[in-house]
């Protein structure tokens, strides 16, 4: 359990630090991700929406370390993996530039979430 705890611990680290770039300096964190920092209503829905993921994301980990809960980090997996998905789908059927750094950046964000869940799960058999 001391490696689950240590990954969901690590997982949440990083994922609240991106949510507070968000909070504190939303114009470096899109340009972290190559993305344009948004005017009017996109900059309202580009903020919230990032902050959202990645802070809701961290407090799920967070949780998941505090209860012992898979269910919690797997969550966070699950939302990782969908979104390496939808980055290559986005790229094959609306010739969207593939987002080599997010995807592998989500590759390793749900590797770890899914690594932390079984070792949560096997943890309570």
């Amino acid at each position: 359990m001391k490696t689950a705890n240590i990954l969901s611990a690590l997982l949440g680290t990083v994922l609240a630090l991106l949510s507070l770039q968000w909070i504190f300096t939303p114009e470096a964190a899109a340009e972290s991700l190559n993305m344009l920092y948004l005017e009017g209503e996109g900059r309202n829905t580009q903020i919230r929406d990032f902050t959202a993921f990645f802070l809701g994301t961290a407090i799920m980990s967070f949780l998941s370390l505090i209860t012992k809960k898979y269910e919690w980090i797997f969550s966070v997996g699950i939302i990782y993996l969908l979104a390496a998905i939808f980055n290559v789908l986005a790229s094959l059927n609306h010739d969207a530039p593939l987002a080599i750094s997010s995807l592998v950046s989500e590759i390793i964000f749900f590797s770890i979430a899914f690594a932390a869940s079984a070792l949560y799960k096997s943890s309570d058999l």
